[in-house]
């Protein structure tokens, strides 16, 4: 009996759940960043969607220009004053309306290193 109430429950909400095209079709490309500051000890998280935007956010902390090319890992910048951390993300909206994230699976790196004797000084 309880397994027939669950099973007819779970057909329920699978039936009037969103279809995966409605959620490939509203998630797009962005950025995630954080910014630490050890000055005044403020975090800030951002969500964006441009290039711009993460040149904005970066001249506004380290009141100097960010070149961005392709972002193919996440990025991180420290100085002794602040943190500066960047991702390429896939940005949605959630039930609520708010801008949420999902991380992308990037490859990972693997450095083959040579069998070389080590350096005796």
């Amino acid at each position: 009996m309880k397994l027939s109430f669950i099973l007819l429950i779970s057909v329920f909400l699978f039936s009037f759940g969103p279809t995966s095209e409605k959620v490939e079709n509203s998630s797009r490309p962005g950025f995630y960043i954080v910014v630490e500051d050890y000055t005044d000890r403020t975090f800030h998280k951002y969500i964006v969607e441009s290039k711009d935007s993460v040149d904005n956010i970066f001249n506004h902390f380290f009141e100097s220009e960010l070149e961005l090319g392709e972002i193919n890992h996440p990025i991180s910048i420290y100085n002794v004053k602040r943190s500066f951390y960047v991702a390429r993300v896939t940005v949605y909206e959630s039930s609520d309306g708010k801008k949420k994230f999902r991380n992308l699976k990037y490859a990972s790196v693997y450095i083959k290193r040579s069998k070389l004797k080590p350096v005796i000084l």
